[in-house]
């Protein structure tokens, strides 16, 4: 790992992550996991908009062009979702779904009474919020989440 910083940035940072980074720097491999939604991309109204920005995308492709480094995003979206929305090259991983799904190949399917559990959550959960403004049901491969991000005070609650 090579860090390019001058004498006075150096004594700019505090002592302990100054050691941090010199014990990072030596470590024969090294894996960078980083989440998505928050992270690389901001938290917007609607998550289907939430681009990463593009010095993340920037720091991102530095890292991964590393040698002996291994750079990958995770989120709770679904992989294809996460693929499509972040446009991350190749040599950054892509981890969907709480680790559920990976861009490698590997799938973790859920048993088919697992498949009907969610659906059965997902059908209960859609009952509840279906009259509250604001309020979004997103069933993702493993999981169902409820999006709460710009509803009125009483339909969050």
């Amino acid at each position: 790992m090579v860090l390019d910083l001058d004498q006075r940035t150096l004594r700019e940072i505090d002592p302990d992550l100054r050691r941090a980074i010199g014990r990072i720097a030596r470590v024969p491999n090294l894996l960078i996991a980083c989440d998505y939604d928050g992270t690389i991309a901001p938290i917007v109204l609607d998550p289907t908009k939430a681009v990463p920005l593009a010095e993340s995308v920037a720091a991102i492709r530095a890292l991964a062009a590393l040698p002996q480094t291994t750079v990958a995003v995770i989120s709770g979206r679904a992989l294809r979702d996460l693929a499509a929305l972040s446009r991350l090259p190749s040599e950054v991983h892509l981890v969907g779904s709480h680790g559920s799904e990976f861009d490698i190949g590997f799938v973790e399917r859920l048993a088919p009474e697992l498949v009907e559990v969610r659906t059965r959550l997902q059908n209960a959960v859609r009952q509840i919020i279906e009259n509250q403004t604001g309020v979004r049901l997103e069933s993702k491969p493993a999981s169902v989440a409820v999006h709460v991000r710009g509803p009125s005070r009483t339909s969050a609650h």
